[in-house]
């Protein structure tokens, strides 16, 4: 682990809040970016790590870390994934690589076990990490997780152009070689938010407009390699692990509207795993854009009363 000084991608990296310290993680020809901030208290009472979700970045979890009660008791580690923003790589990425630079940040703050919250991809990663790797997961979030078994149509109609979106990364990797590689803009999601937030307010027209900019490929394409996106794509779609395989505490928080997933469905998932509870948030699929107090606030009740309990 080095702490931050000069890279390459560093006009990606997110902005820091007072007190949390920027480093990076070596990791073979990988550097990954990620950020820790203590806890108030002299001694905290464990870490949580926060996963963002597909055409995302460490600056997804901004707004919570600066907001959530936890950060009085809590060490708060998050992190830009390999290939996303500041954490640069041409190499194709599946869910195992993810969670082996999870367990590489793990020992680089010298954490053995952690609360492992992730967002769509990042709960991907979040779930497939906690099926290999129980004995470091203190307990488990999953924030609108694309769960097999609670797919709404929209999305079972997507996972059927994943054939198409293999192709389209196999081309884009073999131009990336040959040095075409686009010049990426940095993402603030929190500045987004906001702007999102206006709409959202207004309902409506403007509410529609909302889920078709975040749902929005071209959108996501001004902050992300099209390689590394259509990748994010294939393995969100991979299938789930066995819910027996998710032992520790979980908490499941799906959302209302039934962009991608369905509530009653996935409460139905929920059921099937050995220690778990889920709160459904009024929300499409962007529960910190959209709902952000009410998440932070079901967090940290859920670590208050099922993590530490």
């Amino acid at each position: 682990m080095t702490k931050y000084r000069d890279f390459e991608s560093q006009d990606l990296v997110y902005k820091l809040l007072p007190g949390e310290e920027r480093v990076r993680v070596a990791r073979g020809d990988v550097s990954l970016h990620c950020s820790r901030l203590r806890s108030v208290a002299d001694t905290a009472k464990g870490t949580v790590v926060l996963l963002h979700g597909v055409a995302s970045n460490g600056s997804r979890w901004e707004e919570f870390v600066e907001t959530t009660d936890l950060r009085q008791d809590w060490d708060i580690i998050r992190m830009d994934l390999r290939g996303h923003a500041a954490s640069v790589c041409r190499q194709k990425t599946r869910l195992e690589d993810w969670s082996d630079d999870l367990n590489a940040v793990l020992d680089a703050f010298g954490v053995e076990r952690a609360v492992v919250i992730g967002h769509s991809l990042g709960a991907q990663v979040a779930m497939h990490y906690t099926a290999h790797n129980s004995e470091r997961v203190r307990a488990l979030g999953l924030l609108d997780p694309l769960i097999e078994e609670a797919l709404t149509q929209k999305a079972l109609d997507k996972r059927k152009l994943m054939p198409v979106v293999r192709v389209v990364e196999s081309v884009t990797r073999r131009l990336n070689r040959l040095g075409f590689i686009r010049r990426l803009a940095p993402q603030d999601l929190r500045a987004m938010d906001a702007r999102a937030r206006d709409k959202i307010e207004k309902g409506g027209k403007e509410l529609e407009e909302f889920i078709e900019e975040y749902s929005s490929t071209k959108a996501d394409l001004q902050y992300i390699h099209l390689a590394t996106y259509s990748r994010d794509l294939l393995e969100v779609a991979r299938p789930s692990p066995a819910p027996e395989l998710l032992s520790v505490p979980t908490l499941v928080i799906g959302s209302s509207s039934g962009t991608f997933t369905d509530d009653v469905a996935m409460a139905e998932w929920v059921a099937k795993l050995p220690n778990a509870r889920m709160r459904t948030v009024t929300c499409a699929h962007w529960p910190m854009t959209e709902c952000p107090a009410e998440v932070s606030k079901v967090i940290s009740d859920w670590v208050a009363e099922e993590v530490l309990s």
